[in-house]
């Protein structure tokens, strides 16, 4: 593993680790149990356990970050730093982004605050589907075969199935952010 990929690999699960820091200075005003999921009108219907939540799921996410990271490092490794293409760069920071903005959310509600659960997590979602959708019609045939499996035969056909992919997710972005409107 190169020296600027074990940099993001430490600083990004350093940041995935981080709201456990939150999750000290507010653990004696959570209740025991806090929401973890909701229906649709912002009712809690599922709950875990206050250390599990506020310890738990950082370090869960903080594991799944460095096993997507090494995959893709194994992945790409024979590419060239100045050929990876942006969406990798993205793709490194969505799963600490997300742990830090979830882990927000998660807290929020039980100490009273207003914050509707489903609109936010669309609202993020949504974002993150229209970033991922704008980037995957870039990405180069010799770079998708690296990374894409299995990878179409021809580059005609990649280029095709790339844009499609990336017409696709910025639907489902757009979807989502619609969906904010009418929940």
């Amino acid at each position: 593993m190169e020296k600027k990929n074990k940099k993001t690999l430490i600083f990004s699960v350093i940041v995935c680790l981080l709201p456990i820091i939150v999750g000290i200075v507010l653990y004696n005003k959570l209740p025991e149990q806090i929401p973890i999921l909701y229906t649709i009108n912002n009712t809690p219907y599922n709950y875990g356990h206050k250390n599990l939540v506020l310890f738990g799921l950082p370090i869960l996410m903080a594991i799944v970050q460095v096993i997507c990271l090494l995959v893709t490092n194994l992945k790409t490794n024979k590419l060239k730093n100045d050929e990876k293409p942006r969406i990798l760069k993205i793709m490194e920071w969505i799963i600490p982004v997300l742990t830090v903005l979830t882990y927000i959310i998660i807290i929020e509600i039980p100490l009273g605050s207003t914050v509707y659960a489903g609109k936010s997590v669309c609202l993020i979602l949504g974002i993150v589907f229209m970033i991922i959708g704008n980037y995957i019609p870039k990405i180069n045939y010799e770079v998708g075969k690296a990374i894409i499996h299995p990878t179409p035969k021809s580059e005609k056909a990649f280029r095709k199935m790339s844009k499609i992919m990336g017409y696709c997710f910025i639907v489902i972005g757009i979807i989502l952010l619609i969906m904010i409107i009418w929940t």
